[in-house]
């Protein structure tokens, strides 16, 4: 196929939290796998780290599968590296056009009375100061070019729990926060072209980079046979929102069953 028959060729794709075993890598190989560029994240600014060695392994990958690739390492609760991330996708590749939000908050379910407040006050803003912060530098761009789309990871019944007891209430909170935030913004985003949607996966194993490569490649047909999702399925879920095929879903909540939730 040629380079410029891909479905996403010539898109942006900016995906957070991307470098690692799970969904925001998977994301990324899919995505590049159909043209598109992407702007990978991680979250250290330690150049010598495990982390920046795992990133150029990334971006090598999404290289040969056809897409063109950068890295921005960051905290995505800075307001800075937010403008970061979308000021290299600018300059390298001309905007971004996709947005997934896949980067969160650690999940550590305690009482209410037992959380610190610095542990409340960084999930929150893992959660909802990171999201704010990224559609507040992409939404300008995606306007001005009548084309967008935002995908946000989110946790499985986050907004229908009606307990405290073991959802780590500042986890839950955060994601339903993002939820609502994303269905307002794609409610008044939609005339511009942009649609925004919500993916609410629950447990999803995590991939060796060998296999989400075969899966991209053609092989996933036995990821497919497995009783429980995979990174490749969210993937594969992404791809479909982000294509022509699915400009007209927006606004949608789209939750994996899942048993015990």
């Amino acid at each position: 196929m040629n380079a410029n028959d891909r479905a996403l060729a010539g898109r942006t794709a900016l995906i957070t939290g991307s470098t690692g075993t799970g969904m925001g890598r998977s994301i990324a190989l899919r995505l590049a796998s159909e043209g598109a560029n992407i702007v990978l994240n991680y979250g250290t600014h330690d150049a010598g780290s495990e982390a920046a060695h795992r990133a150029e392994v990334v971006a090598s990958q999404l290289r040969r599968l056809g897409g063109r690739a950068a890295i921005v390492p960051g905290d995505t609760r800075s307001e800075k590296v937010a403008q970061e991330m979308v000021a290299v996708a600018e300059r390298e590749f001309g905007g971004v056009d996709i947005l997934v939000l896949n980067a969160g908050g650690k999940w550590h379910p305690q009482k209410l009375e037992q959380i610190t407040i610095e542990h409340w006050r960084a999930v929150i803003e893992a959660e909802l100061d990171a999201m704010f912060l990224a559609l507040k530098y992409v939404l300008p761009g995606m306007r001005a070019r009548k084309w967008g789309r935002i995908i946000t990871f989110n946790m499985n019944g986050a907004m229908t729990r009606k307990t405290l007891a073991d959802s780590g209430v500042d986890y839950t909170l955060g994601k339903t926060g993002r939820t609502w935030l994303s269905l307002a913004v794609g409610h008044d985003e939609y005339a511009n072209g942009i649609t925004v949607n919500v993916i609410e996966p629950g447990p999803v194993e995590h991939m060796k980079l060998d296999d989400a490569v075969a899966a991209v490649e053609g092989a996933g047909e036995a990821w497919l046979k497995r009783a429980k999702p995979v990174a490749h399925d969210a993937a594969e879920l992404v791809a479909f929102l982000c294509s022509e095929a699915g400009r007209f879903v927006s606004q949608s909540l789209i939750r994996y069953p899942t048993d015990g939730w």
